[in-house]
């Protein structure tokens, strides 16, 4: 089994895709067009947030923006764009997507060292685009797809693959499952995280195995696939990896336990609010609050003004899913945050709230 074939895993990842019902675009008239405004920003981290909240939020006044971003000067922004294009019903970017998919990189018969770092550079965003076009389920890039597993980049064949699975082709299931066994660790590692972002029931009991793994990426990645699974089997196997020496598994296994939901393991989980790890704690409020059990909101809170980007971050999309509408002057806080991507997150997450009553 190639390790090749499992590289695209993370990419994919990115890209989940919900129906979500229009936006009342007069209740929350001063948030969208802070998030439109971030449309045109300098920065395209900030550019790619904008399109990317506006088409979860379901705003389809936005699409004259959105539009606008398929001829970004970022090939990410322009994939972005046309994926929220298509979660407010416009395809227009659909091609947008597979062109870049299809442009590879030129490199001269002695490249430079710079070459080579554009060229990888490419080849990553053109895995992106794989993926988001088994994101959003476009059946008529089937052909496309399978004409690209053939591709001189690894990880760009292999995100084909997994967006091929996406697209229903279940025997490529057997190929991760049959990847699940290899003597290569992060052969072992991604291939669960493929199964679990196909959706492979058949797949639990090799997962269950991988619980066990000496590896740490292998274990994590089992649970969280086990998670999508909602194998409530499971459960067990993965409440002990609470305990885990690797905060990192230790915080993937209180994710999977949410996404299981199984009531069974909040005792568990709120022994994990009191973990040393910043992330595992954010990890358990979120299952035990998805399990209508009001623990560690407050931890929460706190976390949204902490020094480190990536902890808000995650805070923030946990009180987003949790956060009643008489709670949203947390999130009101931060529309002037200095970090543009935060404000933006912020706003949208006030949208999502409100929409929700």
């Amino acid at each position: 089994m190639n390790k090749r074939l499992v590289a695209g895993v993370a990419v994919m990842a990115a890209f989940v895709l919900i129906l979500t019902p229009a936006v009342d675009a007069k209740k929350n008239s001063a948030e969208l067009k802070l998030i439109r405004a971030a449309l045109s920003d300098t920065a395209g981290e900030v550019r790619a947030v904008a399109a990317t909240a506006l088409g979860e939020i379901g705003d389809k006044e936005s699409a004259p923006g959105l539009k606008n971003l398929l001829t970004d000067t970022s090939d990410s922004v322009r994939i972005k764009a046309a994926v929220a294009l298509h979660r407010i019903g416009d395809t227009s970017g659909v091609q947008v997507i597979r062109k870049i998919l299809l442009t590879r990189p030129k490199l001269s018969e002695n490249p430079s060292a710079v070459e080579r770092v554009r060229a990888i550079a490419k080849g990553s965003i053109r895995a992106e685009a794989a993926a988001a076009l088994g994101a959003i389920k476009d059946m008529g890039s089937e052909s496309l797809l399978r004409e690209m597993l053939d591709d001189e980049d690894g990880r760009v064949a292999d995100a084909c693959l997994i967006a091929l699975a996406k697209l229903g082709d279940r025997s490529i299931a057997d190929k991760f499952i049959s990847a699940i066994e290899s003597t290569k660790q992060e052969v072992r590692a991604k291939a669960a995280a493929a199964l679990g972002e196909i959706g492979e029931k058949s797949s639990a009991p090799a997962l269950r195995k991988r619980l066990g793994d000496w590896n740490r990426d292998a274990r994590a990645a089992a649970a969280i696939a086990l998670g999508k699974l909602k194998d409530n089997e499971s459960v067990p196997a993965i409440k002990e990896l609470l305990w885990d020496k690797d905060d990192i598994v230790r915080e993937k296994a209180a994710v999977a336990l949410g996404l299981i939901g199984d009531a069974a393991a909040a005792e568990a989980l709120e022994k994990a609010l009191e973990d040393t790890n910043g992330f595992v704690r954010i990890a358990a409020a979120e299952a035990l609050n998805g399990m209508g059990l009001d623990k560690g909101k407050a931890f929460l809170v706190k976390v949204l003004s902490a020094p480190e980007k990536d902890a808000r971050l995650r805070a923030m999309a946990v009180l987003e899913k949790i956060s009643k509408r008489n709670e949203i002057a947390q999130f009101k806080k931060l529309l002037t945050d200095t970090d543009k991507s935060i404000a933006v997150l912020a706003a949208k997450a006030i949208v999502t709230i409100e929409s929700k009553e």
